[in-house]
């Protein structure tokens, strides 16, 4: 089984953290990868580190938290929205993480955000939100993988 590999674009759609930011750290030497075909790719273990890094750590924190507080907050919303907070105890997370990047990228979603932590001391935690027709739609497809 070949290993997953992440790229620049998929840890800043998990992670919330600009492009900027995470080629910042990476020139820092606190996120390691590997130059393949002209772009950056990393390993789980690569990310996990970056991932729980005390300087990177609360970056992240606050973009994960953001995104529901940002969601919470906004009472004038255009449209319908969705939010979903997602544990999933006992998911291998890299398994996990794999499928929501694969699925938002290649699903055809428009405007939906999602955030992964699998660094917490419980489960790992997905959060999604969007339109409620996408946010199913993803949750439907998680399900029906099993």
């Amino acid at each position: 089984m070949q290993e997953t590999t992440y790229t620049i674009q998929q840890i800043t759609q998990f992670t919330g953290l600009t492009d900027r930011t995470v080629r910042k750290y990476l020139s820092a030497g606190i996120l390691q990868g590997q130059m393949e075909g002209g772009a950056w790719h990393f390993t789980l273990e690569a990310v996990d580190a970056f991932m729980s890094h005390p300087s990177v750590r609360p970056s992240i924190a606050a973009r994960k938290n953001a995104m529901i507080y940002d969601f919470l907050a906004d009472d004038k919303k255009p449209a319908e929205k969705a939010c979903l907070v997602l544990d999933c105890p006992n998911q291998d997370k890299q398994a996990l993480s794999a499928f929501f990047c694969d699925a938002v990228n290649s699903g055809g979603y428009q405007n939906l955000r999602f955030s992964f932590d699998a660094q917490r001391n419980a489960a790992p935690r997905v959060v999604l939100t969007g339109s409620p027709t996408d946010v199913l739609d993803l949750l439907t497809k998680y399900n029906s993988r099993k």
